[in-house]
């Protein structure tokens, strides 16, 4: 992909609050695929794949129609961030997924698709949203979803955080992160689970991190966010706050919080940078991350003006503090 098609890809995700199926039980604000049609999207442009899979029988999954699937922010959120499929699990029509044909059997009193025995993994439940990730892999979640429910489980497959965390601790995280609206989940939780944050970074400028940087000899760690990235919002509402982590950062980096869109001049090492306009990439953002447009990210740049490295997406206090002394020892070394 070349860097235009990363820019055009950059300022669709920034604009993030945006595709048909077989049935549709009205109220649905979600703009449903076909199987086919999100396969062929997918091809050309990989991007997780949610397939609600349901039966005209089940009432929790008209239920779910009407109630999680219209609110207006859960379905801008899965229209921008999926493709969004509605699969009747006992459809007689004939479809093509990955090359390969699927079709109903018609064995039994109420047949199942072999499609969905093949997403289900032939546990058959309703509802049941099957997420597919980037590499196609295929996770199952049974059972009718609230809107707090589905919310976590939406940023966990939409921003890849599925690639290196476990759902449960993602879960606990991003329910500490807005205790006011899972104050009941929290209650049941071991203390012992409860993430720590008391720590606090000191924060500085990009002119003054920079600036310090040469004159003391110590390395420059730049957290790069934007507005619509939900995991950058458990960044900086958990994990920099991990006191372990806030120390180390204290005491082995010049931190800089960017907005990856800002509109702000900024200095770094005496040369000058600007936005390029609304909900679009600083020149600072394509500088240091070039064509590596996924957030959260940090950027590790040593006294010498080198960076040392960047590191994309989300992380738990403990996989953070293994890259923090991973790239302090680093520096050193230069």
């Amino acid at each position: 992909m070349n860097k235009r098609n990363y820019i055009l890809l950059f300022i669709s995700l920034l604009l993030v609050q945006n595709l048909k199926s077989q049935t549709v039980v009205e109220p649905s604000l979600i703009k449903w695929l076909t199987v086919e049609q999100a396969d062929s999207l997918f091809d050309k442009n990989p991007k997780p794949m949610l397939i609600d899979v349901y039966t005209d029988w089940c009432g929790w999954c008209k239920h779910m129609m009407k109630t999680t699937f219209a609110n207006e922010g859960i379905a801008s959120y899965i229209n921008a961030n999926f493709y969004p499929v509605r699969f009747n699990a006992e459809t007689f029509d004939t479809l093509r997924y990955q090359g390969k044909i699927y079709t109903n059997p018609g064995i039994g009193t109420k047949p199942k698709h072999d499609f969905a025995k093949y997403i289900l993994k032939g546990r058959f439940s309703f509802p049941t949203i099957v997420y597919s990730d980037r590499k196609r892999n295929l996770y199952q979640v049974p059972g009718y979803m609230k809107i707090k429910d589905i919310e976590p489980l939406l940023v966990y497959f939409a921003e890849d955080i599925n690639a290196n965390v476990s759902y449960d601790d993602w879960k606990v995280l991003y329910q500490f992160n807005y205790k006011k609206n899972y104050a009941e989940e929290i209650t049941k939780l071991d203390s012992l689970k409860y993430p720590d944050t008391s720590g606090v970074i000191i924060q500085k400028t990009m002119k003054e991190a920079s600036e310090l940087c040469l004159k003391n000899k110590k390395p420059l760690l730049i957290y790069i966010y934007t507005d619509w990235c939900q995991s950058c919002k458990i960044i900086d509402g958990i994990v920099l706050k991990n006191k372990t982590a806030a120390d180390f950062i204290n005491k082995n980096f010049y931190f800089v919080r960017f907005n990856a869109a800002s509109q702000n001049k900024e200095t770094l090492f005496g040369d000058t940078f600007e936005g390029t306009g609304k909900n679009r990439p600083h020149q600072l953002t394509q500088l240091l991350l070039k064509q590596s447009f996924k957030f959260p990210a940090f950027i590790f740049i040593s006294p010498k003006k080198v960076k040392l490295g960047e590191i994309h997406g989300f992380m738990l206090p403990h996989q953070l503090n293994n890259v923090l002394n991973f790239f302090a020892e680093k520096s050193n070394e230069e």
